[in-house]
């Protein structure tokens, strides 16, 4: 979490007057002005903080509406103008298949191939054999959730063994398109915000949060704007399995419990797209 003195000190650095916090996580945003004008302050926590911006200024440059730094300091605060519009009060889903598939054409474009840090590929995450070893152990103590924890790390790693070159579009992608991540204004995109999860990869891992692996229009939509190669439809589940496993390492190693119910559940949900 971001303490109550690094936000005083951000903020009497480049003369801000904070007004609320608009996330609870530890990056947090908060709405703020600076001479009467609204802005946006944000924390990046990680390392690789730089990628986010970097994600988004090349999207930007090619007309996407993604927030634009106005101070950028050497210790992840960012302060940024603030773009238009509200979240849609409801998800229509084909609607955000649409944008994320003309997003990835874009993305395509963009320049940006690097990749990186702290993202590693889809088949390495499922392919680690101390995650196996770990999550064997995990099963031990929970077997109900470590059963579907395995089923889906065996069945990616399956996959990918079988599949050693994967010749599919790679971008940048935004890493969760998720409807508050999207604002709108007069029925129109007016932004694009969150690249926390921004990397370089397989287009289709931008599905993991976009469609959760049970909002099937989210595909559909997607498809009538960038179709999808046969390839990319039996890509999309074992993508999606790897990135339910980010992470999951770290926490099982860390010494404490690890609270894996979020993976699980998502594990667990059914798409009668995809299956």
């Amino acid at each position: 979490m971001v303490g109550t003195a690094a936000l005083t000190s951000v903020c009497a650095r480049w003369g801000l007057t904070p007004a609320e916090a608009l996330t609870g996580s530890g990056s947090g945003t908060w709405a703020v002005r600076r001479d009467g004008v609204p802005l946006v302050l944000k924390f990046h926590a990680s390392p690789s903080w730089e990628y986010e911006l970097a994600s988004a200024a090349a999207l930007r440059s090619l007309g996407w509406p993604t927030p634009s730094p106005l101070e950028v300091g050497d210790d992840g605060w960012v302060l940024y103008s603030r773009l238009p519009g509200v979240a849609a009060r409801s998800d229509d889903r084909l609607v955000r298949g649409r944008l994320l598939g003309a997003l990835h054409l874009a993305a395509a474009e963009c320049g940006l191939t690097a990749p990186r840090p702290g993202f590693p590929s889809p088949a390495s995450v499922v392919g680690d054999p101390v995650l196996g070893r770990l999550l064997r152990s995990y099963a031990r103590s929970d077997p109900d959730s470590g059963a579907v924890l395995l089923d889906g790390l065996e069945s990616a790693a399956g996959w990918f063994a079988d599949h050693p070159v994967v010749d599919v579009p790679r971008s940048v992608i935004h890493g969760d398109f998720a409807p508050w991540n999207l604002l709108f204004a007069d029925g129109r995109l007016s932004g694009v915000l969150d690249f926390e999860a921004s990397h370089y990869t397989f287009q289709v891992a931008d599905f993991a949060l976009a469609w959760r692996g049970y909002q099937d229009d989210v595909i559909r939509g997607y498809d009538s704007v960038r179709p999808l190669s046969d390839l990319e439809w039996q890509l999309i589940r074992p993508v999606y399995q790897a990135w339910l496993f980010l992470g999951v390492r770290a926490a099982l190693e860390s010494g404490g419990p690890a609270d894996l119910s979020w993976q699980v559940a998502h594990l667990r949900k059914k798409s009668a797209l995809v299956g």
